[in-house]
């Protein structure tokens, strides 16, 4: 799956700092061994200390882009300076779906407002993804297909970090599941900070649900 010469994406938990790209210029076992990262827009050397933790993305022409978390364990200085990454197991790879985003049943604490009827009432999440969610309706709500709100959503990090978004959405449909009435949500210009934050989220709990042996 790697291969010396691959192309590495760095970023750091920092969401305001700009992604690093980075060559592989070795491997062994769960090590990686890249050049030195240069700023994706400065084209500049980037210093990252030891211990920085680090998500990375490559791609492999055979079986498509993927995701992990890595740090920075070691530096060494062979024909050239390196920095040795963590490389994790393959059940701790996520393959990215690049047409569309990974829905996970998760139950998130929303509120949602409507511009139209300036209602605001908070509610749950049934699924949710990078792009959406299907949320439930408290009785004697009624939501046309179509109507603009905002939504902020309670992200729970896996660092016991709580992260706040507080987005722009449209109500794409309602449904009915198990007796209860939900409506499926689109999320509405997401900047780039706010969709690494849910991305970074799907990503964690994809981990989590794996990890427990849970099918999503």
């Amino acid at each position: 799956m790697l291969k010396v010469g691959m192309d590495l994406i760095l970023e750091t938990d920092n969401q305001n700092e700009e992604k690093y790209k980075a060559k592989i210029a070795d491997f062994d076992g769960n090590k990686i061994y890249i050049s030195y990262p240069l700023g994706v827009k400065s084209n500049k050397t980037i210093f990252l200390r030891t211990d920085t933790n680090l998500y990375a993305t490559f791609v492999d022409e055979e079986s498509g882009a993927y995701l992990f978390k890595t740090k920075i364990i070691d530096r060494v200085k062979n024909h050239i300076p390196m920095l040795v990454l963590s490389f994790p197991d393959e059940e701790n790879l996520l393959k990215i779906q690049r047409r569309e985003f990974v829905r996970i049943d998760v139950a998130i604490d929303v509120s949602l407002h409507l511009l139209e009827s300036e209602e605001t009432f908070p509610t749950i999440t049934d699924d949710f993804s990078a792009g959406g969610c299907a949320v439930i309706l408290p009785q004697n709500v009624n939501i046309h297909r179509g109507a603009l709100g905002k939504i902020c959503i309670v992200l729970p990090m896996q660092s016991g970090e709580y992260v706040y978004l507080n987005l722009d959405c449209r109500i794409i449909r309602s449904f009915d599941k198990n007796k209860r009435q939900l409506v499926s949500i689109q999320f509405l210009n997401v900047n780039n900070k706010e969709q690494q934050q849910l991305m970074r989220f799907c990503f964690e709990k994809q981990l989590e649900f794996r990890k427990r042996g849970i099918t999503n």
